[in-house]
């Protein structure tokens, strides 16, 4: 909740006068906004051969919109080609094409109209939440009270919140005053590329199109098929070790561009195995000869051992007590080891 100074506070029952903004609340407010910004953009001279609108969310609650035109982008291009030599080659140019950092139309909350103050507000709560221990957090407001967004908005929820509000424009034919292009697309992104182009970007755009406009992530996905079906005859231990090896060596399943399968869908594959997953997790844990000296690749085998273990099922009690004795090693190494050892306990109580 925040107040008339910008304090913002946690507290799990709001008072009755103050609105309350809901995940249904706030996407209605991105659907709006992104209406008043396309409303806006259509009445300019640089409304002519718009192919791309993207609803961009991070990990820092950074939210506006981007859109871009074959003029802008030519423009772009242009000055990086000058600039340097690769830029010439295909896949570089296809990934400034639909890089929105690079884009030259850039829409904030005060392009959004009366809408524009769920952003502006989402912003700031999120910006104070994030020293605010929720555990102890109930305080009273030195000022009068504005507005109150529900906790999970905060958290994670604009992500959802950005999605669905994008398939709503798109279902409501919302682009229909832009002059696009052929190939127009519409998303939401996260600034994580993995998760958008295997995930985030496909809930708005038709497949055979996303296929068309991104060829090499059709590859991709065959590639990927092809990975699933040679692993599928393997045991829990070699279906492990197939799996470490394409994440954490970049073999043959990275394409020729620049995105690999988000690793969730590798788990996915291996969550047939259940509680035989979870046995070989906690033994190959367990078999570390030494905490020492410990380079990268040790670190991300001991992350996907202990990220395999959410997809295993319910423990046996003996794998609890393995668990357990696990995280006691694992607080005495460092930094890493005692965040990894923190995961595992968490895992334990869940």
């Amino acid at each position: 909740m925040i107040d008339d100074q910008n304090e913002v506070v946690f507290c799990k029952k709001p008072p009755a006068e103050v609105e309350i903004v809901t995940l249904g609340d706030f996407t209605n407010a991105l659907v709006e906004g992104c209406k008043q910004v396309i409303c806006s953009f259509a009445k300019t001279s640089d409304n002519k051969d718009v192919y791309a609108f993207n609803l961009y969310t991070d990990e820092h609650k950074f939210i506006c919109v981007y859109m871009n035109t074959l003029s802008y982008f030519e423009n772009t291009l242009a000055k990086y080609q000058d600039r340097y030599e690769n830029y010439y080659e295909q896949h570089e140019i296809q990934s400034l094409k639909y890089n929105s950092g690079d884009f030259d139309l850039q829409f904030g909350q005060d392009h959004m109209g009366e809408y524009g103050r769920y952003v502006t507000q989402f912003e700031t709560i999120a910006y104070c939440a994030s020293d605010i221990d929720k555990e102890h957090a109930e305080q009273a407001m030195e000022g009068v009270p504005v507005v109150a967004f529900e906790a999970g908005i905060i958290e994670d929820g604009y992500y959802v919140c950005a999605i669905e509000a994008m398939q709503r424009l798109v279902n409501e034919d919302a682009f229909n005053s832009l002059d696009k292009t052929d190939n127009f697309i519409a998303y939401a992104s996260t600034g994580e590329d993995g998760l958008d182009y295997d995930i985030v970007m496909r809930k708005t755009i038709d497949a055979n199109l996303y296929y068309l406009v991104f060829p090499e992530m059709k590859e991709s996905d065959e590639k990927f098929d092809e990975a699933i079906n040679e692993s599928k005859h393997l045991t829990v231990s070699d279906a492990i070790s197939y799996w470490t090896d394409i994440i954490h060596n970049n073999n043959s399943l990275e394409p020729s561009f620049t995105y690999i399968k988000p690793t969730m869908e590798i788990f996915v594959q291996l969550e047939r195995f259940g509680s035989e997953l979870a046995q070989e997790c906690l033994d190959k844990l367990t078999e570390l000869p030494s905490l020492e000296n410990l380079d990268n690749a040790d670190y991300e085998k001991i992350g996907f051992y202990i990220e395999a273990l959410y997809f295993c099922g319910s423990f046996t009690p003996e794998q609890m007590k393995q668990c357990v004795q696990i995280e006691q090693r694992f607080l005495e190494g460092d930094d890493i080891l005692i965040e990894c050892a923190n995961e595992l306990k968490a895992i334990v109580s869940g």
